[in-house]
């Protein structure tokens, strides 16, 4: 079969990955991309429901007719070049993103409304996690914490008297680690889709 170019910034402005949408079933993804390179089996769901395709990973509600829940592209931070192989069929031109893509660029790019747009971090242990969410869009961004030596990622953001997403030690130490998109409940997916509010 031939292989699909899918267009990076079409996934982050529609949540659609090529012929892959977020209100797809297991039946449709199988049509579209073939068999998967592997699954996650649930002992206690007699179907496979987390299916991944090269970099590409999709989980599935665990009733039929086992609807979409996400669809993410893991190892983002080596999305590097034009464009990248996702899958034995998908391929995505990356329309000059990159897995080094700072946050600003992708928040200024013009791919949505910027008051729809939110940013979240947090600390984790070790880990300060970056997020931006829009729709039904998340990208996922890893921050290297080296640069507060050997104190935890919650203390670190705890001694900031006021912690700023602008704070340049956070924001030049990140890189991408997924993209994802998430089906909606049906309501909210039938307003980001037509752009009703």
């Amino acid at each position: 079969m031939k292989k699909q170019l899918a267009s990076f910034r079409d996934l982050l402005a529609t949540g659609n990955l090529g012929p892959v949408t977020p209100d797809m079933t297991l039946k449709d993804i199988a049509t579209a991309l073939g068999p998967p390179d592997g699954w996650n089996v649930d002992h206690d769901h007699p179907v496979p429901v987390y299916w991944f395709f090269g970099k590409l990973e999709i989980s599935f509600d665990s009733a039929a007719p086992y609807q979409m829940n996400w669809f993410q592209i893991e190892g983002a931070t080596q999305l590097r070049g034009k464009s990248a192989t996702l899958t034995e069929r998908l391929r995505l031109s990356l329309d000059g993103f990159s897995g080094e893509t700072k946050p600003s660029e992708f928040l200024s790019a013009g791919l949505w409304d910027s008051r729809q747009a939110t940013v979240y971090y947090a600390a984790l242990s070790d880990d300060i996690l970056l997020n931006i969410c829009t729709g039904c869009i998340q990208i996922h961004f890893q921050v290297d914490t080296a640069f507060i030596d050997d104190r935890e990622a919650i203390e670190y953001l705890a001694s900031r008297r006021c912690p700023s997403l602008l704070e340049m030690s956070i924001l030049e130490r990140r890189s991408i680690a997924s993209t994802r998109t998430r089906r909606l409940p049906q309501k909210r997916y039938l307003e980001h889709s037509t752009g009703a509010r």
